[in-house]
């Protein structure tokens, strides 16, 4: 029993994580096969347009031709291939250009009102339009949390916030209309009630009567909430979707138990609710590091609900996941461990592999949160990923298998190098010494990895961040065995370790299956802005 109308997936091509044309091609083989009727493409910025040359400037966007190719690709496998783009917020990447800062209200969303704006947003439309043969189209709107406090309230004084977001909707739906579109769009700020005199009805007035408002929340399982948060969205717009998502894009981790215990019940209540079209997002915040694949499993899951052959618990059909995807679910599930290195398979929300790789060896911070001993889980989970990357995904099994063989290392040398410091012992700190030099071999090793991991699946452009990221993991590693030879053979102070580190009282407290810390910069110092 086929519980929605539609099913769809969205795959972000925005964020420095670009798919290559072969990748999009083979993602909707797979969510074809798993009973997909649609596919987004996340693309704030990620397709040319000819009229706007600093649009996607060096960050491998799509041309024409290329959504061409995936659009007739997507039509022979039963799958409309639909564009999600941005035409008010989250289009921060084109305020670096002198070009368009006259167009911005604040740091990422466009001034509402100003003709060249919607000058911009037809050029968007129109080539999305040359690509793709779908006359729907997602038109972003979320996020724009500083609508009318920037620019705007300097040249034209305060404004409701939900007033501007309508007046800038009216100005771009004839835009749609002129090109044969219908609109969707998030409802986070069509729902949002501070600050506001714009009523529910006023909003539900100016959607066109075809539109389609998602309302999305990726954390809910609440099922009563879940129902209260659908009966609201609907007060404001005749026909409403629900967004889901897979939590891939915080560490090198998929996150796919903690997001099916979310998908499953937000889909039986949408189920329940006569909601008719259900998404499952693949966001790529921060330059991702995990793959699109290693998200398989809840989208199978999905799936699987969808069409009415899962209810949750036992009875997952795991061998009709082999034959759509090639490979075993489990082994596929078993990529959770990195951020689970413990298995305690508790589905909860983890970076641990993150913060674990880039807290500083000096500075330490977050290695406060590791478990004695987690080195061996590290080890024996690069054993296990080694035994399975020659199969169907063997590229991201590798990464998995590298991320794990620097953590095995890694993870317990801050706390080593400030205790033997704290001591005074120069014959341990000689051992820390020996432990940093294999991992600079650990990392080199992940780098290299990690350039063939990408590059399997995506364009080049954002990769040079992940050698950023990575090469001054190098960097640091080399003045950590600098500043402790000093120390080791003139007795010289090292300041980095004086004073010890202070613990970071987060509520609940942090383990390796418990903390979605994602902030590189409070990782590596306490001095960036």
């Amino acid at each position: 029993m086929k519980r929605f109308e539609h099913l769809s997936a969205l795959v972000e091509c925005s964020s420095g994580v670009v798919p290559e044309v072969e990748t999009v091609k083979r993602y909707l083989d797979i969510l074809s096969r798993m009973g997909y009727d649609r596919l987004y493409l996340g693309m704030a910025d990620a397709y040319k347009i000819k009229e706007e040359p600093y649009f996607n400037y060096k960050r491998g966007g799509y041309t024409t031709e290329d959504l061409r190719e995936m659009d007739t690709y997507a039509k022979a496998c039963g799958v409309e291939l639909i564009a999600q783009i941005h035409t008010l917020s989250h289009l921060h990447f084109l305020r670096k250009y002198p070009e368009y800062f006259d167009l911005f209200d604040t740091d990422n969303i466009l001034m509402v009102g100003d003709d060249r704006v919607y000058t911009l947003v037809e050029h968007m439309i129109k080539a999305i339009s040359e690509g793709l043969s779908s006359r729907i189209i997602h038109i972003g709107l979320d996020e724009a949390f500083g609508i009318g406090t920037g620019e705007y309230l300097k040249k034209h004084g305060p404004a409701d916030k939900k007033e501007l977001i309508l007046r800038h909707l009216q100005r771009v739906l004839p835009i749609l209309k002129k090109y044969g579109y219908t609109c969707e769009m998030w409802g986070d700020m069509l729902i949002e009630t501070d600050n506001t005199g714009v009523t529910a009805e006023q909003v539900r007035a100016c959607l066109p009567d075809d539109a389609l408002v998602f309302l999305w929340d990726y954390m809910e399982s609440d099922e009563a909430k879940l129902g209260g948060m659908i009966d609201n969205i609907r007060r404001y717009g005749k026909n409403v979707a629900y967004a889901g998502g897979v939590w891939k894009y915080l560490g090198f981790g998929p996150c796919n138990r903690y997001s099916i215990a979310r998908i499953l019940p937000q889909m039986k209540v949408c189920h329940e609710k006569g909601v008719g079209h259900y998404m499952v997002t693949l966001w790529s915040d921060n330059v991702a590091r995990c793959s699109v694949y290693a998200a398989l499993p809840s989208l199978y899951v999905a799936a699987e609900y969808a069409g009415g052959r899962y209810d949750g618990g036992e009875g997952l059909d795991k061998e009709r996941f082999r034959s759509v995807t090639g490979a075993s679910f489990d082994d596929m599930l078993a990529l959770d461990y990195i951020d689970d290195p413990l298995k305690t398979e508790r589905g909860s929300l983890s970076s641990s592999s993150f913060w674990t790789f880039y807290t500083d060896l000096l500075l330490g911070n977050f290695d406060l949160f590791l478990t004695d001993g987690i080195e061996n889980a590290y080890a024996a989970l690069a054993e296990e990923y080694a035994a399975l990357k020659g199969g169907a995904f063997g590229h991201v099994f590798a990464m998995a298998e590298a991320v794990m063989r620097a953590l095995a290392v890694k993870a317990p040398l801050p706390a080593r190098i400030r205790a033997a410091y704290a001591k005074g012992d120069r014959a341990e700190a000689e051992k820390t010494v020996a432990e940093i030099e294999k991992l600079k071999e650990k990392i080199a090793a992940l780098i290299d990895v990690f350039d063939d991991y990408f590059l399997h699946d995506n364009r080049p452009f954002g990769l040079e961040v992940h050698h950023l990221y990575n090469g001054g993991q190098l960097a640091r590693c080399d003045y950590a065995v600098k500043r402790l030879r000093a120390f080791i053979e003139r007795g010289e102070r090292i300041g980095e370790l004086e004073g010890g580190v202070l613990p970071i009282n987060y509520e609940p407290k942090p383990s390796p299956e418990n903390s979605c810390m994602t902030d590189y910069r409070m990782l590596i110092s306490y001095c960036l802005q």
